[in-house]
């Protein structure tokens, strides 16, 4: 009777933690890989930690270049050894100027990325500056993506990134993840906590994690948070952008950033 009622007990107990899910790593990698050096820490990040899933942004310029073309043989080089990774997925980056850009040329550049080689091809599409308000627009583009077979995929993985909380929108049926936060960190003291709409699919992207008291302490209490919330990605970088491109590179703390999220 007593073991009874202590199992009960520990099923009730159980039953009100919550389980949340596991959070990975989304990479904005908008850097040419002129030789491998230049995704090396990605490559690290990878190889150390393979339980980890790893959301890699594929960016040759503002998109996938000439429509239908292939990309240039360094990238294809790289991202073969990328591919070699399964727990890296990868998505190539399509602009949308928040929705002003000709629906013919996101379809087209959708097509393209389509058209590399499987050898070094993604696995879906990063729709940057996707409209906050819903366009029905973004329908077709995530239909384009889900109806082709991509190299690991029967369907394409869609991510949106409106940068912003869009509240309970209709694009979470459209999209696999959605960036519902991108500033810098001084913004995300301002604007946190979040708000957890659908966490599974929402990303949190932090740059400029800089600033006077940010420390290394700083950086795992924040990714601890992100965790705890069961945001499906984040990304944080203390590469400052008033003062270069923050996704050219990786900053000095790429590597405790991704040790903390697999914690």
């Amino acid at each position: 009777m007593f073991l009874l009622t202590t199992l009960c007990a520990l099923f009730a107990l159980l039953a009100v933690v919550p389980v949340y899910a596991t959070t990975g790593v989304i990479v904005p990698l908008y850097q040419f890989p002129v030789t491998s050096a230049n995704w090396a820490p990605l490559e690290t990040a990878l190889s150390t930690f393979p339980s980890l899933q790893f959301y890699v942004i594929i960016n040759p310029n503002s998109g996938p270049g000439d429509a239908d073309s292939q990309p240039d043989p360094a990238y294809q080089t790289n991202i073969q050894t990328l591919r070699t990774h399964s727990n890296a997925l990868l998505v190539g980056y399509v602009l949308t100027g928040f929705g002003t850009r000709a629906s013919a040329d996101v379809l087209q550049d959708i097509q393209t990325y389509a058209g590399w080689d499987a050898s070094y091809g993604v696995d879906g599409i990063f729709f940057d500056q996707t409209m906050a308000g819903f366009d029905a627009e973004y329908t077709s583009y995530s239909d384009a993506v889900r109806s082709t077979a991509w190299p690991s995929r029967a369907t394409g993985y869609v991510i949106m990134n409106p940068g912003e909380d869009i509240g309970n929108s209709d694009y979470y049926s459209l999209a696999d993840q959605i960036v519902t936060f991108e500033q810098t960190y001084a913004e995300f003291q301002q604007e946190s906590p979040i708000p957890l709409v659908h966490p599974a699919q929402q990303s949190v992207i932090i740059h400029t994690f800089t600033g006077p008291g940010v420390s290394n302490q700083t950086l795992s209490s924040v990714v601890t948070s992100l965790k705890s919330s069961g945001f499906a990605s984040t990304y944080i970088t203390n590469l400052n952008i008033s003062q270069t491109d923050v996704y050219a590179n990786f900053g000095s703390d790429f590597a405790q950033f991704v040790a903390d999220v697999a914690a």
